[in-house]
């Protein structure tokens, strides 16, 4: 997930704060189940979007474009006042990189042309690097500068052979929106969400922070269609979550055991099918889903 700000006014990204009509924020070029959840910049919205990487552009690429992050969202009657600040770890991306990428993040017909703030579900920093524009070593060291905002949970410490009922793993793909839906409905039960992949970028592995948090009772496998695959000479493609996800529900079922371990599935994406006992629960519109994780979280101990 990425926020992509493009302004007419050339000097636009030279000095913060930047101003901007609220009716033009996350809803131009920007897909409805997005849209829906950022629109309004309540409380959780903004620490969401800040914690994006953020694209600089000016409408057509008149000057180079500039990476870095939102810092302050403030709203005002009819405006929007944007605190930002440009990551002095990533080069200047020259013009014509955003045409450049326009298929791999999505980017509507006439967007460039148009001053808004869009929010985009790529991967930006894959494609980035993927295209030569940045190193994987810059994005390390933007992670790790900026993780210092998202310290790690607190190791909740309980008695040998107890489990801990007060937080909750989360395994996730690129579907963030799925991700931080997933950590705000855990949040909402007083529990607190560990999100394995954002918290790898402290320095452990996946594998590592299992361990590191070894007593956390439950864990959520977010199967979201990721990638795409099929069995070889096979014509039909399916979608398919990402292979560390698969991996890692795996593990946390071996670490943890099959009854603290659900498999929450969006869309028409394909399931292991040689695991038996597995919780699968669809992560449906209705939000039904919710109750079944509640009622899977009592199970195992959990006051919710």
């Amino acid at each position: 997930m990425f926020n992509l700000l493009i302004s007419s006014n050339a000097d636009a990204w030279l000095q913060s704060p930047y101003e901007l009509e609220r009716d033009r924020v996350a809803i131009e070029y920007t897909v409805d189940e997005i849209s829906e959840r950022y629109k309004l910049l309540d409380s959780t919205a903004i620490d969401e979007l800040k914690g994006f990487p953020t694209l600089f552009v000016t409408e057509n690429e008149a000057v180079e474009t500039r990476i870095g992050i939102i810092t302050s969202i403030k709203i005002r009657l009819s405006t929007v006042l944007i605190g930002f600040e440009l990551d002095p770890i990533f080069p200047a991306l020259p013009k014509g990189t955003i045409e450049n990428i326009r298929r791999d993040i999505d980017l509507g017909r006439w967007e460039l042309s148009r001053t808004h703030w869009a929010i985009k579900d790529e991967p930006i920093f894959d494609i980035l690097v993927k295209k030569g524009y940045i190193t994987l070593d810059q994005v390390k060291e933007f992670q790790r500068l900026r993780s210092t905002n998202y310290p790690d949970p607190q190791v909740i410490p309980t008695p040998a052979g107890v489990l801990n009922t007060k937080q909750v793993f989360i395994v996730h793909g690129h579907d963030d929106i799925a991700k931080l839906e997933m950590a705000s409905f855990i949040k909402s039960l007083g529990l607190e969400p560990i999100i394995l992949h954002l918290q790898a970028s402290s320095g452990r592995t996946i594998i590592e922070k299992i361990e590191y948090y070894s007593n956390v009772g439950f864990g959520i496998v977010l199967y979201t269609p990721c990638d795409i695959g099929c069995k070889a000479g096979a014509l039909n493609y399916l979608y398919r979550a990402r292979q560390n996800v698969v991996f890692e529900h795996g593990y946390l079922i071996g670490k943890l055991g099959r009854s603290r371990v659900a498999a929450v599935i969006k869309g028409g994406v394909e399931i292991p099918n040689d695991i038996s006992g597995v919780i699968y629960i669809s992560l449906d519109h209705e939000n039904i889903w919710q109750e079944f994780i509640k009622k899977e979280l009592r199970a195992v101990g959990y006051k919710v």
